[in-house]
């Protein structure tokens, strides 16, 4: 395995972990194990990925994810947390300061309210993660960091004891969401920790996204997202505030069995 280098900080860190897996690369060639000639083309196979991507990982353009990191540790035969830590570092600087601690505690929460007028980041899939985002103004590469991010954290949903995640979403979503999207929507709602409910047009106005966290030691957060701001709380009369906007979604939704009727009904208009 190359020397690791030292960091250079004007370079930042996506520009350091594509100069690791270059140089690992490189060295692999150099070394003449086998017979292959390690381009990204045959790394890329090995990590079932692109040769394109593995390109824009090594000039720092798109930096791996937590997943593709782990893959490129292992092909290179890396110490564990090589690029995989990096890579943690590096995504917590791509999320907005007043998101940082949303995040981290919804890794951990045992329950988890969400009422919104999009369908929220833990149920989106890509295309409709990358929808919403080219709204912004960030480059096409960064957009595909931002999803592939996105993606990343619904891992929470695939722990040995997931939490319970309760959805009330806008019926304007469905008219917006896409036919995977929909789909998805769809097939969570046979999740036995997960139920989605759809707020029908004339029950109400939501305003942005709102989720209130409860960890498993009983500890509550709320979290209020719109258009490129955000807040945290951790206060008890501000979570209970949010408690109470969730629940006045939740009884003037759909029951479970309504809602994915609904989503149904959504599902075949847009086939």
């Amino acid at each position: 395995m190359p020397k690791v280098r030292d960091v250079d900080p004007s370079q930042g860190l996506p520009q350091y972990i594509g100069n690791l897996v270059k140089d690992a690369r490189i060295e692999r060639a150099r070394m003449k194990t086998d017979d292959e000639t390690w381009s990204q083309t045959y790394l890329a196979k090995r990590v079932f990925v692109s040769q394109s991507r593995i390109s824009d990982v090594e000039t720092g353009e798109v930096p791996p994810d937590t997943d593709l990191a782990a893959k490129l540790e292992t092909t290179f035969d890396m110490p564990r947390g090589t690029l995989t830590h990096l890579v943690r570092i590096m995504n917590q600087g791509t999320v907005q300061d007043y998101a940082v601690p949303f995040l981290k505690a919804q890794d951990e929460a045992e329950i988890i309210h969400t009422a919104s007028f999009i369908v929220p980041g833990l149920l989106q899939t890509p295309d409709y993660a990358r929808a919403l985002l080219t709204t912004g103004e960030a480059s096409p590469k960064a957009i595909e960091l931002y999803v592939e991010q996105r993606m990343e954290r619904q891992h929470v949903l695939e722990r040995e004891y997931p939490p319970w995640l309760s959805v009330v979403i806008d019926e304007a979503a469905l008219h917006h969401a896409s036919k995977p999207q929909l789909q998805r929507l769809l097939d969570v709602q046979e999740y036995p920790n997960i139920t989605v409910q759809i707020l029908p047009f004339g029950a109400g106005h939501m305003m942005g996204l709102v989720t209130v966290l409860t960890m498993p030691n009983g500890q509550r957060f709320a979290y209020t997202e719109g258009f490129r701001t955000g807040s945290y709380m951790e206060e008890t009369t501000e979570v209970n505030r949010y408690q109470r906007v969730y629940d006045r979604y939740a009884a003037c939704a759909l029951t479970v069995d309504a809602s994915t009727q609904l989503i149904t009904e959504a599902l075949k208009r847009s086939s």
